[in-house]
């Protein structure tokens, strides 16, 4: 009877290990894909091979793979230019120029910024022309090349000089704002703050306004009115240039 009793237990106890053993053997067995997945991208690869050349140029640049990402938006461009998408062979460049900012790479950044203007030119796309020359009055401005980049600024301004009022426009006052007041032109700082403001408010782009007429506050010394975004960053030191 005894011996029934410690026979019966011991299968008990057998079965209850088993029983806890079970999940851990279990994902033993089927891995969780997500700890195997070495893809930043949830989203499978595209059909449209140039497309997936993006999907992999971004994935490349999120791990500061520059050279890799630059291949694959060749590649992309190749494709696009072959098929004459020449919106999508604009937008590529505009990508690429951006890539060659990250990586230090000014005169790169700067080649590929004017190639994709010229695209953009070719579909009549001003807006689109004059983001591009805005992005590299952006990067002479950062370098502080301020006579570059008021050249630039200009040249995308009388663009879009005779259209309606758009968020590209406005974004091109409000980098000429952000140039003139690194140089310390405060006059002229203000007054492309405050065409920055008005073309927001036009476009009822409430953030926009709000953070313009912040920054206007602030230069114009008005006290308690100043907003955390309004805040202009430490200038860049002297030396500072992309290697």
């Amino acid at each position: 009877m005894k011996r029934s009793w410690n026979k019966k237990n011991a299968l008990l106890a057998i079965g209850f290990a088993l029983l806890v053993a079970l999940p851990f053997l279990i994902i033993k067995e089927k891995p969780l894909s997500m700890l195997t997945d070495n893809s930043i991208n949830p989203y499978p690869e595209p059909e449209d091979i140039a497309a997936s050349y993006i999907q992999k140029a971004s994935e490349n640049y999120f791990y500061r793979e520059f050279p890799q990402a630059a291949d694959n938006y060749h590649k992309a461009i190749a494709i696009y230019e072959q098929r004459k998408d020449i919106h999508h062979v604009a937008t590529t460049y505009n990508a690429l120029a951006d890539l060659y900012v990250w990586a230090r790479e000014p005169e790169e950044a700067e080649k590929h910024y004017l190639l994709a203007a010229q695209y953009h030119a070719q579909t009549e796309n001003l807006q689109g022309q004059a983001d591009s020359i805005k992005e590299l009055a952006d990067l002479h401005m950062k370098l502080e090349h301020f006579q570059k980049a008021e050249q630039r600024y200009s040249q995308s301004l009388d663009l879009l000089k005779s259209g309606k009022p758009n968020r590209v426009l406005g974004s091109i006052h409000e980098g000429m704002g952000h140039m003139y007041w690194k140089a310390n032109r405060i006059p002229k700082a203000i007054d492309s703050f405050t065409h920055a403001r008005d073309t927001f408010a036009a476009l009822h782009y409430n953030l926009g306004v709000e953070h313009m007429t912040s920054v206007l506050n602030r230069l114009n010394r008005i006290p308690d009115t100043q907003h955390k975004h309004a805040l202009r960053g430490s200038p860049a030191p002297k030396d500072y240039a992309i290697h």
